[in-house]
């Protein structure tokens, strides 16, 4: 034996043979009745100790290590100095075996008494996280319920101590409560032990139906406890034959799965006494009741001069409470400076890859500095958001109670808080303000301490508006605590939002600095895989650039050689006949065939050309008879009468007009001529003027127009190369990840959103595809990390792309954005049936979702035609169902023909884990040899920058034909080969002549065959340029609220979420609060949305969105004219750049040019310039008041805040209807023009910006 047993019984005599160890429960099974087995009262239905020689029928899933040092001699005295046990990390890791059957010794009732003991070492455990020691039931194996918890032993770590916990599940009652948490049943012990290296004994006893009977030992101590969730109850609990699992539950969640040892396991049809239980422990004596550590100021040694060192220590046992003995501070994190004790928000945490993960709440954060102190008694204020302490000098001289969790609703509403001082700043709704002081024995620098705990189990890592101040000398105002005493910050208002602006700069810089550093880790095995790219793009060259077009730039040459072509075949046909076929034959093959016989060849037959259809298809006939049409089997499938035969299948056919026509052109003898072009048609068209290039290309690259200043400095500049170098400099420009963000939310179908998750909401992953624009991540990475979904799933990570919420199928979803995305695939129609005009199938998406999901799945029952329809029809249906229902389908690559990439041996160099399916994809989307991946992307760019796709549309191409194959073939290998890099594709398309072309009006349903690219098309601003752009020309910045409705921090980001204070148009979400609560609003955000959504913006994205709704509507000029933002945004309000410009002018006409430059980019023509310079000359030598004159711009007293907590309170709807009113007024105009002028040069503005040309991107 590994150790003397401590149970006194003896095994049947048929297992003594079969092993002098512990014995593993399903060798018992095999050779034992239950009878037996309950032979002797005090043995144990189920024991494993784990040994090196036990021989074990159970079933290891995951990380589950055998042969580990288990508890020893002499340290526990009761083992042997070599006894082994298991190791399990986590991640679903676990042993599972089936139950016998019904009634079997695992099956228990009210009455039945069981005991369930292990030995455990904990190695790690979060706060809140329950993991299983053993269970039966709550698997989630097929054919079990999901609430079919049998018994289980658990631990659960609550104030960072590990508790044990029992949990069952009873059988519903007919007359019960109809809350879901009232048949569950959880017992939690008061105390528990710290994770760490020491074994620990544990035990629970029970009699079903006596609630009162429950027994809890820890390490030989009897421990007490309360019943949670739905209480004690004598009710039945659940039985079933489910399995067993040892580790882990609920399909193997890593958060409810063990991560340490195990040993000496086993189970007991018997309630041990405790007397029993605690003689099992022999050991070090553990303190299951830790008392608090004294409070003292921590040891920081030397900290850097004249800064605010802030320390980061993540995983606080509690934020309920500091350490206990026993514990330690985690070690630190992470370490930041910044210029006073003054902070809103955490520098971000990125994991390795330098992508977004969330902080380990509790987080301990110490703010120090050694602070110039004079002589005497000082009095210090604390504003904190939970726990939290302030020590001067080692004097603790302030503290704060935790954080509150937040209510559903009906908090109660509460009123501003004061301001410490007359003018002063106040306090951010539910942060704590604390007053402490301090005698300083002589003047000199005194070390200050804040520590505090942010976030927790149940709250979101937010600090809140947290701050020191010091009162002055003289007693009449608070300045912010600094270690450099040269210059004075007061806590008023203007100062403090000042301050936090400089800090959020340098926050950024530090992340940036940050994420870079940790995303140079993968940069080696990037580089190998470029290599590799590049090398197979040397094996696979691109198409030569045209030898008579060398000299101009690739992408020109390319064009022009196609034009050049295009007039040369046009010229072997009478332009009339090749106009007759193109405008009269060609729309109706292309409108009624292409679809299942162009690129898609149904039935083995394709359209798209004579020489195809002569061939015919699986029939053998020719589908078209030169000059016999009765021949022509197309003719008479579209003449025939039979629903099986006629073609196009369903509705009413061809016309008679349509049908006459083809027969004609067939018995003329179908020629199939080039298009008719002309040399007009392929004539290029002049480069736009320098005042329109900047204007396009700053729209074009940092989504927004240029300054006044810009454009001047612009077009005074005579380089010859100066579009060249405005090019650099804008692709260096931090502003291009704002521009690309918006376009990928939309196609990639980011849908987060502020309260309660409805159809395929998201996480918030816009921030993960920000710093990968913001770091010009190569877009193979940007593609790989994303389907790897890394991260934090709600508070920015690729991960949030994974979730699809209240979607039975999330991965399936998943597979249809990334195959239109990335590969231009569509496969909505594949989600219930196969593709009726694709050649896709319903097996190819859930393949995909099986690769996603790294495991077979099954289409679920909502996402099936039903039987019905398919019966009674009179001819087979387009819609085809062949995958049966309830089959699985595995994880494999469905796309190798139509991408050229292949699932070989090849492609493990590709990929860090070959076996993972979900890299496999990704590597599969990504390589080299997937022809179509390159080509789409650089189709998306060039589409996005040209107005109109060498492929269109973008995300579905198949049976589409590349107007220019070898330019796109091109342009692919060159983004392979310098290393799949957007900016240098970006610089590409933006340096050629055809971007720079004055923009035409082509529209993009232009056939591929009359596509010449003479020109860019004519586009308009997108949304988010529109708003961008209004706040760039009026000279200042989005003012809005926090995009949440829970400022105050009281649950998580999976539940409550906060998008942040947006500074770009691209920040914004939707902004429903769910049931169109008036009491939840944002007034000044919803009036920006207001814009966007009339421009086609969407803040809810259920479906990929390749092209927003573009068409011109009454609302777009109406809302630039008189919505509220439109209206404040032309106003020459305080602190805006409309107003300077009125105040700096020097005539009226420099004011009227400097409004065309700011709003327009370019200079007024004359008959601009006069009438609107005529009306600003009245009144403009005297448009400035006296000083003494100025009216004093008064604050608005400040309202109570309403959030998710509290608005459900009757006075939370005349507070939202208050705000409303405010946002409506704006800010006030610029006190120091003349109120009757100031209302003319607004009108002034209002006019320029209601141009249309301001909407149009030149």
């Amino acid at each position: 034996m590994k150790r003397s047993s401590p149970f006194n019984f003896k095994w049947p005599c048929s297992l003594i043979e079969q092993s002098v160890r512990a014995m593993p429960l399903l060798v018992l099974l095999m050779f034992a009745s239950a009878q037996s087995l309950l032979a002797d009262a005090t043995a144990p239905v189920a024991y494993w100790g784990f040994g090196n020689e036990e021989s074990t029928r159970l079933e290891s899933h995951g990380g589950v290590h055998r042969d580990v040092a288990g508890p020893r001699a002499p340290e526990y005295p009761g083992f042997s100095e070599n006894n082994t046990a298991v190791q399990l990390d986590g991640k679903g890791a676990r042993f599972t075996f089936d139950d016998p059957g019904t009634k079997s010794s695992f099956d228990f009732t009210n009455g039945d008494e069981i005991t369930m003991e292990a030995w455990v070492k904990v190695d790690q455990i979060n706060n809140g996280e329950n993991v299983y020691v053993i269970g039966k039931g709550r698997t989630g194996n097929p054919g079990f319920g999901v609430n079919n918890q049998n018994w289980s032993l658990r631990i659960c770590m609550i104030e960072g101590r590990a508790r044990i916990s029992f949990l069952f599940s009873t059988v519903p009652q007919p007359d019960g409560a109809a809350s879901s948490d009232a048949n569950w049943h959880r017992w939690i012990s008061e105390h528990g032990f710290a994770r760490g290296k020491e074994w620990h004994h544990i035990a629970i006893a029970y009699r079903f139906g006596e609630p009162e009977s429950l027994l809890g030992v820890i390490d030989g101590q009897q421990v007490t406890g309360n019943w949670d969730v739905g209480g004690p109850t004598r009710n039945i609990p659940t039985t079933d034959n489910d399995a067993i699992w040892i580790g882990s539950a609920l399909k193997g969640s890593a958060s409810n799965s063990f991560r340490g040892g195990l040993d000496e396991v086993s189970i007991h049809r018997q309630a041990l006494s405790a007397e029993t239980l605690k003689s099992r422990y022999q050991g070090p004596n553990q303190k299951l009741l830790a008392g608090p550590l004294p409070a003292v100021m921590p040891e920081l040694g030397d900290l850097p001069k004249d800064v605010v060192q802030l320390s980061f220590h993540e995983g606080m046992p509690s934020h309920l409470r500091w350490l206990n003995e026993g514990e330690s501070i985690p070690q630190e994190t992470l370490r930041w400076q910044t210029n006073s004790f003054l902070l809103d928000q955490f520098p971000q945490r990125y994991d390795s890859w330098g992508i977004r993960e969330n902080w380990k709440a509790p987080v301990l954060v110490r703010m120090a500095a050694d602070v110039p102190l004079t002589q005497g008694e000082h009095r210090l204020l604390m504003r904190v958001r939970g726990l939290s302490r302030l020590w001067v000098e080692g004097e603790l001289i302030a503290k704060s109670v935790p954080i509150k969790r937040a209510q559903n609703g009906f908090e109660e509403i509460t009123p501003p808080a004061e301001p410490p001082k007359p003018g002063l700043r106040i306090a951010e709704h539910r942060q704590q303000e604390i007053f402490g002081e301090f005698i300083a024995s002589d003047e000199r620098k005194y070390r200050v301490v804040l520590e505090m705990l942010i976030g927790g189990s149940n709250f979101r890592t937010d600090p809140g508006e947290t701050c020191v101040a010091i009162e002055t000398a003289d007693g009449s105002s608070y300045v912010l605590l600094q270690s450099d005493s040269e210059q004075e910050r007061h806590l008023d208002d203007q100062t403090v939002k000042s301050m936090l602006a400089q800090q959020n700069i340098e926050r950024i810089k530090f992340d940036d600095q940050r994420r870079r550093i940790a995303a140079k880790s993968q940069e080696d095995f990037w580089n190998k895989r470029h290599e590799q790219a590049s090398l197979w793009a040397e094996q696979n060259p691109a198409p030569a650039i045209p030898e008579p077009f060398k000299e101009h730039h690739p992408i020109d040459a390319f064009l022009k050689a196609k034009s050049q072509s295009a007039l040369e075949a046009s010229s072997k046909t009478p332009l009339k006949e090749a106009e007759q076929f193109h405008s009269n034959v060609l729309p109706i093959l292309s409108d009624h065939c292409f679809r299942c016989h162009g690129e898609k060849t149904q039935g083995g037959l394709k359209l798209n050309s004579l020489e195809v259809a002569q061939a015919g298809g699986d029939s053998g006939l020719p589908a078209i008879e030169p000059g016999d049409s009765h021949e022509s089997e197309m003719l008479r499938r579209i003449r025939s009468d039979s629903p099986e035969e006629r073609m196009p299948p369903g509705g009413a056919g061809l016309s008679d007009e349509q049908i006459s026509t083809l027969e004609n052109w067939i018995n003329r003898g179908a020629n199939w001529p080039a298009p008719p072009v002309s040399p007009k048609d392929v004539a290029t068209l002049p480069l736009v003027s320098d005042a329109a290039f900047i204007r396009r290309v700053y729209l074009d690259t940092v989504g927004v127009i240029p300054s006044d200043n810009e454009v001047r400095i612009f077009l005074k500049d005579e380089s010859s190369d100066k579009r060249t170098q405005l090019i650099d400099r804008l692709l260096t420009d931090d502003r291009w990840a704002d521009h690309w963000t918006s376009y990928w939310q939309d196609l990639l179908a980011e849908n987060p959103t502020l309260i309660n998750a409805s159809l395929n909401t998201t996480g918030p992953f816009r921030w993960y595809i920000y710093d990968s624009f913001r770091d010009n991540k190569p877009f193979d990475r940007f593609v790989t990390e994303l389907i790897l979904l890394r991260g934090s799933a709600h508070e920015g990570g690729s991960a949030g792309f994974g979730i699809a919420s209240n979607n039975d199928a999330p991965f399936a979803a998943k597979g249809q954005i990334v195959s239109t995305a990335f590969l231009g695939i569509e496969l909505q129609c594949a989600r219930c049936h196969d593709s009726p005009y694709h050649e896709t199938t319903q097996q190819d998406l859930y393949a995909l979702a099986a690769m996603f999901e790294q495991k077979s799945v099954t289409v679920p029952s909502s996402s099936r035609v039903p039987p019905a329809f398919f019966e009674d029809k009179l001819r087979e249906s387009l819609i085809q169902v062949t995958l049966k229902p309830g089959e699985p389908v595995k994880p494999v690559w469905p796309f190798a023909e139509v991408t050229g990439s292949y699932d070989d041996e090849s492609l493990a160099k590709l990929m860090y884990h070959p076996e993972d399916s979900r890299e496999k994809l990704a590597a599969l989307i990504t390589s080299p040899q997937n022809l179509r991946f390159a080509e789409v992307i650089v189709n998306r760019v060039w589409r996005r920058f040209i107005g109109a796709g060498i492929v269109e549309p973008p995300h579905d191409w198949e049976g589409q034909t590349p107007s220019h194959p070898e330019l796109l073939k091109w342009l692919a290998r060159d983004f392979i080969t310098h290393g799949y890099d957007i900016k240098h594709l970006a610089k590409l398309i933006l340096t050629s002549q055809v971007y720079q072309r004055e923009a035409i009006g082509y529209p993009n349903t232009i056939s591929p065959a009359k596509q010449f690219f003479v020109a860019p098309n004519r586009r308009r601003m997108s949304a988010e340029q529109v708003v961008d752009s209004l706040c760039v020309a009026a000279g200042k910045p989005l003012d809005v609220e926090e995009i949440t409705f829970a400022p105050e921090a009281g649950d998580l980001s999976k539940r409550r979420l906060t998008l942040g204070v947006a500074d770009r148009a691209w920040k914004f979400a939707n902004l429903a609060n769910e049931r169109d609560r008036p009491s939840l609003s944002l007034p000044r955000a919803r009036a920006i949305a207001d814009i966007m959504e009339a421009f086609g913006w969407k803040g809810a994205r259920q479906s990929p969105i390749t092209d927003r709704e573009s068409d011109p509507n009454v609302l777009q000029p109406g809302v630039l004219q008189n919505s509220d933002a439109s209206v404040l945004l032309t106003r020459a309000s305080i602190d805006s750049g409309l107003a300077e410009a009125a105040v700096t002018a020097t005539s009226p006409d420099q004011l009227v040019e400097t409004l065309f430059l700011k709003i327009l980019s370019r200079e007024p023509t004359e008959a601009e310039r006069a009438p609107l310079a005529s009306l600003l000359t009245e009144g403009f030598q005297n448009r400035l008041l006296p000083k003494e004159e100025w009216k004093e711009v008064k604050p608005l007293e400040p309202l109570p805040v309403v959030t998710w907590s509290n608005h459900v309170q009757p006075e939370s709807n005349s507070i939202a209807l208050e705000m409303e009113k405010r946002a409506k007024a704006g800010p006030p105009p610029d006190p120091r023009l003349r109120v009757e002028w100031r209302e003319v040069y607004e009108d002034v503005v209002w006019s320029i910006v209601n141009v249309s040309e301001f909407v149009w991107i030149p």
